[in-house]
C-alpha cells in the first residue's frame, strides 16, 4: 500500500511540475516583453532579483524544486530497486535517496531565500 502512495505520487507531480515549469517560462521570458523590456533586458540580473522578491514566484520555485526532487529521486530509487540488492543495502538505498534529498532541497530553498532577500547595492 506504502508503494501504491508512492508510485501515485510519482504520478501526480508530473502534471503539477508541467504547470509550475510553464509558469516558469511565460514569466521569466515572455512576461518581461509584454512589458516592454528586451529580451537582454529581462535577462538581466536586476530584473531577476527583482522577479526573485515576489512571493508568488518564491513559492513557485520551491513547489517546483519540490516536485522534481521528488519525481526524479523516486525515479532514480526505482531504477536502483530493481538491481537484486540484499535487504539492509535496499534499505539503506532508500535513507541515502531521502537525505540527499532533504539536502537538495534545504540548499535550493536557502539559495531562492537569499534570492529573495537580496537587496541590490548593499
Amino acid at each position: 500500500m506504502r508503494e501504491t502512495r508512492l508510485w501515485s505520487l510519482h504520478l501526480l507531480v508530473i502534471p503539477i511540475i508541467v504547470v509550475l515549469l510553464g509558469l516558469h517560462f511565460a514569466v521569466m521570458h515572455y512576461a518581461p516583453v509584454f512589458y516592454g523590456m528586451s529580451v537582454e533586458e529581462a535577462r538581466s540580473f536586476e530584473v531577476m532579483v527583482e522577479r526573485g522578491r515576489s512571493i508568488a514566484q518564491f513559492i513557485l520555485y520551491i513547489l517546483l524544486l519540490a516536485a522534481g526532487l521528488y519525481h526524479g529521486l523516486y525515479g532514480l530509487r526505482g531504477i536502483i530497486r530493481e538491481l537484486p540488492l540484499a535487504p539492509a543495502l535496499a534499505k539503506s538505498v532508500d535513507v541515502g535517496i531521502v537525505l540527499f534529498g532533504l539536502f537538495i532541497f534545504g540548499l535550493g530553498t536557502y539559495v531562492t531565500w537569499w534570492t529573495f532577500s537580496y537587496k541590490i547595492g548593499g
